[in-house]
């Protein structure tokens, strides 16, 4: 009996390893698939001319994860709401259509770039809406948020010094599910993983190098070369889910992924995280980490990427609102003073005296000729 317990074990064991084995090749094949063509992104203004240009067929299924309060106040037209914890759930799945393209919208596209890299590797038509609902409208009556270098940018140093990668190669870690929608649920769950570049600067420089995480840049090779992040290693985007390069990251160390403003290491880092890796995106990438024009290479700008297209909601009603009590108060109220015509005004007792010394005159004038 105790061999056929023992033997029972060891089945139970190795399916169960061998189960997370293929859920972990199926999952990785998943992310090589989608991250060796590009990450796919949409611009607001591509957004806008699509649903203006008079053909509704071609409108894509537009998504918004803010928080509903946020997108009660202001949203996309069209738009629909969802809860980025919940939205791998089947139920919430079900409603995606699978034969039209979605567009993911959150506040600077941190969020929402996390869950398209989850619905492309499930096979959904999904693109990020770069630097989110901030690039539509940035009106703050609405809940938007755009990147602001004066809050939440850095001047840390960078180096051009390459780190050198141990040769050490890691066993993959355990996927945090059998698939990636049951891997993506188990994430989103908990909430998006990210970590501010000051918080990351103190931990570097705590004294303490045992809790240093491994820091990933997403970033191309020719601008890293330009300058990174003190300790980074770079691995192109593109073959970083391919075996050989997994088995460079650690799978019993924190790993930050940077980009240059979020979006790529924001969609790197929830594909990682379903892999089963202690992944977090450095919010905003390398524009927040330093003010050096030359070492960001790409960032945010509200001239260039804040279009301020009309939104629906609370937000916008308040605004029309006042604007046609403006208006109306414009159009009634009566002038403090009566407008100039152009000609030389008169005043009234100028014209009084004038009549009075006429009817005075003519009376005199008339008493002498009865006289005469």
């Amino acid at each position: 009996m105790k061999k056929f317990a023992v033997l029972n074990l060891v089945l139970v064991l190795s399916l169960l390893v061998g189960t997370a084995a293929f859920a972990q090749e199926d999952i990785q094949v998943a992310a090589y698939e989608y991250f060796s063509g590009g990450t796919k992104n949409v611009t607001a203004d591509v957004v806008y001319d699509n649903l203006m240009d008079g053909d509704d067929s071609n409108n894509p299924y537009i998504v918004s994860v803010r928080s509903q309060e946020d997108y009660e106040k202001g949203h996309i037209p069209t738009a629909v709401w969802a809860d980025a914890k919940t939205f791998f759930t089947a139920d919430n799945l079900a409603n995606l259509p699978m034969d039209q393209q979605i567009v993911v919208y959150c506040y600077t596209g941190q969020t929402a770039s996390q869950i398209t890299s989850s619905l492309r590797m499930m096979g959904y038509d999904a693109y990020n809406l770069l630097f989110g609902f901030g690039a539509w409208n940035s009106d703050p009556n609405a809940g938007s948020k755009v990147f602001d270098e004066t809050k939440a940018g850095n001047d840390f140093p960078t180096t051009t010094d390459p780190t050198v990668v141990p040769m050490i190669a890691y066993a993959p870690p355990t996927p945090l599910g059998d698939t990636v929608q049951a891997a993506a649920d188990a994430y989103f769950g908990g909430g998006t993983k990210n970590i501010s570049a000051a918080d990351l600067f103190d931990n570097l420089n705590d004294g303490d190098t045992s809790n240093d995480p491994f820091i990933l840049s997403q970033r191309s090779a020719e601008d890293y070369a330009k300058g990174h992040i003190p300790g980074a290693v770079q691995i192109p985007t593109s073959e970083l889910f391919i075996a050989a390069s997994l088995t460079s990251l650690p799978d019993n160390q924190p790993i930050v992924v940077y980009c240059y403003t979020g979006q790529t290491a924001s969609q790197v880092t929830s594909a990682l995280r379903a892999l089963g890796y202690d992944a977090s995106n450095m919010l905003y990438g390398m524009q927040a980490w330093t003010m050096d024009q030359d070492v960001r290479v790409k960032s945010f700008n509200a001239d260039t990427h804040v279009f301020g297209y009309p939104y629906e909601g609370t937000a916008a009603a308040a605004t029309e609102e006042t604007t046609e009590e403006t208006a109306t108060e414009e159009t009634t109220t009566e002038p403090e003073t009566m407008p100039e015509t152009g000609g030389a005004g008169i005043p009234v007792e100028a014209v009084l005296v004038g009549f009075g010394a006429l009817t005075a005159g003519a009376g005199l004038f008339l008493r002498r000729r009865k006289a005469a």
